[in-house]
């Protein structure tokens, strides 16, 4: 832990944020104020109360025996945090990783790897209480949000399955009786880009109230493509959400979403990497990966029924989510042969849960329910590699991979307090699962000497499909000696449905995955001190894995590979704390540790140093080795202030710290593929109105302009050609002014 300090504090030092680097240790990121449903009551100021739903119920923090980070939406925006990308600089524990397929979201070291289309994510994500697995169904730019809440570990008994590292929830706000509105814009400098957004609230009848947010975003490059002459990688978007709650009566709330969202994307923030060196940013970039178009389009829909029956909640969610997706790319890295991919994808969900929630404040509660899910995806996936004479013959791939998966759930969570001090909770939730997969396609190579010729060779469709059952139970002891400590102790079990490998290698002996599953032992320690602001959590926990689904690139095919590895097991502690020591001022600060390291993998992926690496099919055991994007320390600190200085004049301002020691993105373990540990500074400082009617701010990201790379991965065999890897930079510092209106 020395060593550990020692490297952090370093490393702050030289970039000018040493004072902020020491507090890091001894303080965590404290959740924000997270206000509850419409039914719950939050206080503000710096004696909040911080309440979170993660139990399916509103309640203080302190009084959930998680490990749970919650933020405001407000609270994310003035820290500049837009994207699931930015979230993991205020959760410790928490890494997001880009690929040009796939967003892994990884919470203590477990995340979905590879580039496949038919997986599903580790960590479910939850908005406005709608499951999505993909992350493509929400892979927009946040925007007027409520809340999040991070929910770390097993969540398999209350939220279902694919929950096997955790759960993050997201809460849209809701409209409200009073007319209100805002518009707010923003222009960053250094990229010349810009971002508008508008909210509009109204009550329609006194029964009856909508809310309407949209964003206009555009992000110009701020890499140079000296091949192709232009900036990398310019980003527009679009997100319009309209919603209405009507309440007829006192004991009868109906609420509506509807929201579509569109991504264009030109360019990439890939740049290829010269052979035997480690990732930096290059002067210029080869047209290492050069999308023609990376386009997405989503639907998201939801209807929420809220009916008091004599002090029980009956609720019922249908959810609806689709999405479209296409992607087109070349890899050429100045060598003869090019290789083009272009990749499409279909996705349609419903669901629909129903939920019984009892009185609150009684000696024994509970919450039961019942889930169902349909979704249907559609893959397309073509490759042609275009190689001059006299390297000929060229070939094209074409296939296809079509997904149904049905899925029916009962859950149920019962409290019971055998006295005013202690608490125990137990929750049991029954999966199934079934799934249907088909994968067709052929391939055609053409310019076969001694004369133009093509031959097309079909691919024997490949079909399966498996049912599977599961139970994810969860056990919680919890004591209170008052009502502003909590102690406690919970096992659950968390799993991971069966998937397919969609794959151009993949075999019938490869194409199903069986579930992963996970177990996990915690033990925490939660207080505050409401006087102060203050706020302190202490979380311990040991989760093992079994038939853990990982995938691993292998060169030789340039293909990914797919297997459950035997075993894993991830161990650590989560601590946060906060105080407000003055008026308007809030100092916070997270701290995690984490070891994950497989347990047992017989037949891993051959790491970097095997001289038999090279050798198609290389296989090791892989016992011992540390997990990917499992970095051993993270954090963060920040310190907001905000003070009217005269009846009409208020100043505010924020500056964040968060740091990460190395991190290694691929199961290889080339030390060419780590990350060096960081850390990023975010300030900013601003002006408004008493009344909080209008504001202007001046955001710096990145202040000391740290290098980093979000990704680093090998793309040819080492040796071959000038560059053998690729990484995907982070963006440089940047200026942002922001601007709001509120009426």
């Amino acid at each position: 832990m020395i060593v550990a300090q020692q490297q952090i504090g370093t490393n702050a030092v030289r970039r000018g944020g040493a004072a902020l680097g020491v507090i890091a240790l001894g303080l965590v990121s404290q959740p924000a104020l997270a206000q509850a449903e419409p039914t719950a009551a939050a206080t503000t100021g710096s004696q909040a109360e911080i309440i979170v739903t993660a139990q399916k119920r509103a309640e203080r923090l302190i009084d959930v025996p998680l490990s749970i980070v919650a933020q405001t939406g407000d609270d994310l925006k003035n820290a500049g945090v837009t994207d699931f990308n930015q979230v993991m600089s205020k959760v410790p524990n928490l890494v997001v990783v880009d690929t040009p397929a796939n967003k892994s979201i990884t919470i203590r070291g477990i995340g979905t790897s590879g580039n496949s289309f038919s997986f599903e994510q580790s960590v479910a994500l939850f908005v406005d209480g709608i499951y999505g697995g993909r992350n493509r169904q929400y892979n927009q730019p946040f925007l007027d949000m409520e809340r999040m809440e991070v929910l770390r570990g097993p969540q398999g008994a209350l939220f279902g399955r694919n929950t096997s590292a955790g759960a993050i929830s997201i809460t849209s706000t809701r409209p409200r009786q009073e007319a209100s509105g805002e518009v707010a814009a923003e222009y960053e400098f250094v990229r010349d880009s810009h971002n508008v957004t508008g909210i509009v609230n109204t009550g329609i009848t006194d029964k009856l109230a909508f809310r309407m947010a949209a964003r206009y975003g555009k992000a110009n490059g701020w890499l140079d493509n000296t091949v192709l002459d232009r900036k990398e990688v310019v980003n527009e978007n679009y997100l319009l959400r309209g919603s209405l709650l009507f309440t007829p009566t006192e004991t009868v709330t109906l609420y509506g979403k509807l929201e579509y969202g569109e991504q264009d994307i030109t360019g990439s923030a890939f740049e290829f990497v010269p052979a035997g060196t480690r990732p930096d940013y290059l002067k210029d970039t080869d047209d290492a990966f050069s999308p023609e178009r990376d386009n997405s389009n989503t639907w998201n829909g939801v209807l929420q029924l809220d009916v008091e029956l004599g002090g029980h909640t009956l609720t019922a969610i249908t959810g609806y989510s689709h999405y479209s997706y296409e992607q087109a790319f070349n890899i050429q890295a100045r060598r003869p042969a090019r290789l083009v991919v272009d990749n499409a994808e279909r996705f349609t969900q419903w669901s629909q849960e129903v939920r019984l929630l009892s009185p609150t404040g009684d000696a024994f509660d509970y919450v039961i329910g019942a889930y169902a899910e349909w979704g249907r995806s559609a893959v397309e996936r073509q490759s042609t590699i275009d190689t001059p004479a006299p390297l000929s013959p060229n070939t094209i791939t074409f296939r296809t991979f079509d997904q149904d998966t049905d899925v029916l759930a009962a859950f149920g969570q019962a409290n019971y307090s055998f006295s005013e001090q202690w608490k125990v909770s137990a929750g049991l939730r029954w999966t199934n699962i079934k799934k249907r997969g088909l994968i067709t396609g052929f391939t055609q190579v053409f310019n076969l000497p001694p004369a133009p010729a093509s031959v097309i060779i079909p691919r024997a469709d490949l079909a399966g499909r498996f049912t599977e059952s599961s139970l994810s139970p969860s056990v919680t002891l919890s004591w209170q000696p008052d009502r502003d400590i909590n102690l406690f102790v919970r096992y659950a079990r968390g799993d991971k449905g069966g998937a397919f490998s969609e794959f151009q290698n993949v075999t019938a002996a490869t194409f199903v995955l069986r579930p992963e599953k996970s177990d996990v032992f915690e033990a925490g320690l939660k207080a505050q001190w409401p006087g102060i602001g203050g706020f302190f959590s202490l979380v311990g926990f040991t989760t093992g894995y079994s038939d853990l689904q990982r995938s691993a690139l292998d060169i030789n095919t340039a293909s990914f590979v797919t297997s459950n590895a035997a075993g894993a097991r991830t161990r650590g502690f989560e601590l946060e704390a906060g105080v407000s020591p003055l008026q308007g001022l809030r100092v916070a600060g997270s701290l995690s540790y984490l070891d994950a390291f497989y347990t047992s993998f017989p037949n891993g992926p051959c790491r970097f140093d095997n001289p038999n690496r090279l050798v198609p099919g290389c296989t090791q055991d892989r016992a011992g080795d540390r997990l990917q994007s499992s970095p051993t320390w993270t954090g963060n600190v920040s310190v907001n202030y905000d003070q009217p200085v005269s009846e009409t004049l208020r100043v505010f301002g924020n500056a964040t710290v968060n740091f990460m020691s190395d991190i290694n993105y691929q199961e290889a373990a080339n030390p060419l593929e780590v990350q060096p540990a960081f850390s990023k500074t975010d300030v900013r400082l601003g002006v408004g109105d008493a009344d909080e009617s209008w504001e202007v701010a001046l955001l710096v990201k990145n202040l000391f302009d740290e290098r980093t790379s979000s990704l680093i991965f090998e793309v040819f065999p080492i040796g071959v050609g000038p560059n053998d890897r690729a990484h995907m930079p982070d963006p440089r510092r940047s200026f942002t002014l922001q601007a709001k209106v509120a009426f």
